[in-house]
Order: C-alpha cells, then structure tokens, then sequence
C-alpha cells in the first residue's frame, strides 16, 4: 500500500517501466501509477493504460476492437511508433487494464 499526495481513493497500484517503447512520454526506469479499470466497455480509446495479457504486462496507448457489442481485441499502440509498431491483443477472461494516472521519474 502506498499514498501520493492528490491521489486519494483505494486501488492504487504502480509498475515500473522497462524499455524505450512510450518514450518520450514515460521514460524508461519511470514508475507509472494506476487505477483498474472495471469494465472494458468504459476504457477511454487513445488514452495510456497499463494492459495485463497472458502473464505479459505493457503499458500503451490502447483502442477498443468491437465484435459483436463486446470488446474483443486491444490494439496497442507506442508513444515511440517509429521503433515500436502497433499491435493487437485478443482479450480473454484475464485481461486486465489499469489506467495509467501518474508518472514518477527520476529526474
């Protein structure tokens, strides 16, 4: 458990960041801070959310993949897109975003 000051509520959780992939917007070695977000169907589309999949963690920007009414992939996509591509990401029973709302840097 941890506090910041401005960030109330419970819920919180952090992940550092490893790798070059939401540079310059999250460096690497930064911590982001993060709310869960309880229903896909409310995700917020181009916005950065930490996304667990499949044991995998990332943080990106993420849209929405309709089939059906229902989310069924996540396109995610890097801050840095000229070294990193887009990709998709079928949601499933585990898939988890946390919408990133703070960054913590060192510098």
């Amino acid at each position: 458990y941890f506090s910041l000051p401005g960030l109330s509520g419970s819920g919180l959780v952090a992940f550092p960041i490893n790798g070059n992939s939401m540079e310059p917007l999250i460096i690497d070695g930064d911590v982001v801070v993060c709310r869960e977000a309880e229903d896909l169907q409310y995700v917020k589309d181009n916005q950065i959310y930490a996304i667990r999949n499949n044991g995998t963690l990332w943080v990106k920007y993420v849209q929405r993949i309709f089939h059906g009414g229902r989310v069924t992939h996540l396109k995610l996509i890097s801050a840095n897109h000229l070294e990193h591509d887009p990709f998709i990401e079928e949601v499933n029973i585990h898939t988890r975003l946390y919408k990133v709302i703070r960054r913590i840097s060192n510098l």
